[in-house]
């Protein structure tokens, strides 16, 4: 499955939102696979590689922070812990901007 830039570009904004929200209600942080099904619950169809892609390139962008863990044996890769950088809150709060992520 193919995902445009305009889709990663939105689907980034909402995973920064989602992350807050999680921060702000002092919940556990989400890995990859409850944040996919997060998604999914907000109608977005995505695949796991996807969301990782896209939480890759947030992390470059400094956006946000997470763990990364990856099998020896099998090479399956795992994101955990997944936490909203300063500059993340601060393109969400409308006082940085990053033209790859749509805030609405």
């Amino acid at each position: 499955m193919r995902v445009d830039a305009i889709v990663k570009r939105r689907v980034r904004g909402v995973i920064l939102k989602l992350v807050l929200q999680k921060h702000e209600r002092q919940e556990h942080r989400y890995d990859d696979y409850t944040l996919l099904a997060a998604l999914d619950r907000l109608s977005f169809e995505l695949y796991l590689d996807i969301v990782r892609e896209i939480l890759q390139d947030l992390e470059e962008r400094e956006l946000i922070s997470f763990e990364k863990r990856k099998n020896r044996k099998t090479g399956e890769m795992a994101i955990s812990k997944i936490q909203l950088c300063p500059r993340g809150r601060d393109v969400l709060e409308g006082n940085a901007s990053d033209v790859a992520v749509e805030v609405e």
